[in-house]
């Protein structure tokens, strides 16, 4: 199993005792706290179809799936919710699908959206 086979795989196992019948996982990426070399993995972003969900140490959050993260940059881009998150540039590519998923599922239930 390949690397990104692996970090799917941890998305997927950390999401699993959290999601509701039928919910499908889109994407999803890990954020980090301290700072320099001096990081450690914090929670996991999960983003389904019907939620975004991050998993902490021991408590579950479930956002509604409106959320935009926006183009990261930077070593670490911030995401601001009820709090910041970090998430390192290794995790941009899910960041992103997040945002084109999003995209998506908006432009499928507004078939006009996508002509504006």
């Amino acid at each position: 199993m390949g690397y990104k086979e692996r970090r799917v795989k941890m998305i997927a196992t950390r999401a699993a005792p959290h999601l509701e019948s039928g919910e499908q996982i889109q994407t999803g990426f890990v954020t980090v706290t301290g700072s320099g070399i001096f990081t450690v993995p914090a929670e996991t972003f999960v983003v389904t179809d019907r939620a975004i969900l991050i998993v902490g140490r021991g408590e579950v959050q479930r956002l509604p799936r409106d959320f935009w993260f926006g183009k990261p940059t930077g070593m670490y881009y911030k995401i601001e919710l009820d709090r910041t998150y970090k998430v390192h540039r290794q995790w941009y590519q899910e960041v992103i699908a997040a945002d084109e998923a999003l995209r998506e599922m908006q432009a499928h239930d507004d078939p006009a959206a996508g002509e504006h």
